[in-house]
């Protein structure tokens, strides 16, 4: 018989406002990326090519860096001991080999921009990702995914979901047209895989210890899911005959690798749909800065997207759990819901 005192429950603390700030941030330097990758893409005609020049950029930068980088290398080593098994020690999360292809998501990403972004607008193309992001955001958080403790999708998380859904779909549907509805699936779909990129970073950064092996291997992935659709485009269309001189058009890689490592380092602090949330507000608000400095306003209105904008904050707001204690959850729950 146990005749100790009850154990405590666990605190579950609300996401710290630091983290939503450098989150939004983060969030307006993907929607700079997209414009720049973009433009590439529309500069030398050939968006695969783009996203090649993006991802390989961001590659090259990593594998320099590496080597230097604090705890890489016990890092990876503790990643590759890890697939398929248990915790190793306390709190670390459970690996299965599926956390470990992320980045199969930031190739993927990288080539969306590349093909939507000059034909809808860095806006138009910021809305239709962040709806997909919106939607799965919920569903990762729902099912433990990342790294911290399940968190059910309760009315106030669904309210503040549904709100910042509600508030992206409105002007995307008043602004594209029959052309360019097929293109606004592609960010879409890599909205929608973008929460689930951001909980599996985090997991293996929780078993990690450290940032550095994730974002290698995210873009490492990315690499090849682009050079992959780059040898279809190479045999289809033949290489680019003119590329730009200007290097701002080349500097894709680094915002993406700026994005990623903010991605793992914050979704501890705040769950995936928080930050997905935060991120959406920064991606709006950076996105409607870009079109007005590139061509005064873009395709989207800019009262709508400052609208749009201050709702989806709002949204982050209503989304935030309470600063309550619970028990902790089962940990297998989300493999025997998953696996």
């Amino acid at each position: 018989m146990n005749t100790g005192p009850a154990p405590r429950p666990a605190a579950r603390s609300r996401p710290k406002g630091w983290a939503i700030a450098a989150a939004t941030a983060a969030g307006a330097v993907l929607a700079l990326q997209a414009w720049v990758n973009g433009r590439l893409g529309e500069a030398v005609h050939d968006p695969v090519a783009a996203a090649a020049v993006s991802d390989g950029v961001s590659f090259a930068v990593l594998a320099l860096l590496c080597p230097f980088l604090p705890g890489f290398r016990r890092g990876t080593a503790r990643l590759a001991r890890r697939p398929g098994h248990g915790p190793g020690r306390a709190g670390a999360p459970v690996l299965r080999p599926w956390h470990f292809l992320g980045g199969i998501v930031g190739g993927v990403v990288v080539l969306s921009q590349a093909t939507s972004t000059a034909a809808l607008g860095t806006a138009l193309y910021t809305i239709a990702l962040v709806a997909g992001q919106s939607l799965s955001g919920l569903w990762v958080d729902h099912h433990g995914i990342g790294p911290g403790a399940a968190t059910r999708a309760d009315a106030r998380r669904l309210a503040g979901a549904a709100l910042a859904l509600a508030a992206v779909t409105v002007p995307l549907l008043g602004a594209l047209s029959a052309h360019t509805v097929w293109l606004a699936l592609l960010p879409f779909a890599a909205g929608i895989g973008l929460s689930w990129q951001m909980a599996v970073n985090g997991r293996l950064d929780a078993v990690a210890g450290t940032p550095y092996p994730s974002v290698a291997l995210n873009f490492l992935l990315g690499v090849l899911v682009v050079a992959a659709a780059l040898v279809v485009d190479l045999a289809v269309s033949g290489a680019p005959a003119h590329w730009p001189h200007d290097l701002l058009l080349y500097s894709g890689g680094l915002l993406g690798v700026v994005f990623v490592m903010a991605s793992v380092l914050l979704v501890r602090h705040t769950g995936v749909l928080v930050m997905g949330l935060a991120m959406t507000g920064g991606q709006t608000l950076g996105s409607l800065a870009v079109d007005l400095a590139a061509d005064g306003g873009g395709r989207t209105g800019t009262t709508t997207l400052l609208s749009s904008a201050a709702i989806v904050l709002a949204a982050v707001l209503a989304a935030r759990p309470p600063a309550v204690r619970q028990d902790a959850p089962h940990p297998t729950l989300p493999e025997r819901q998953l696996t």
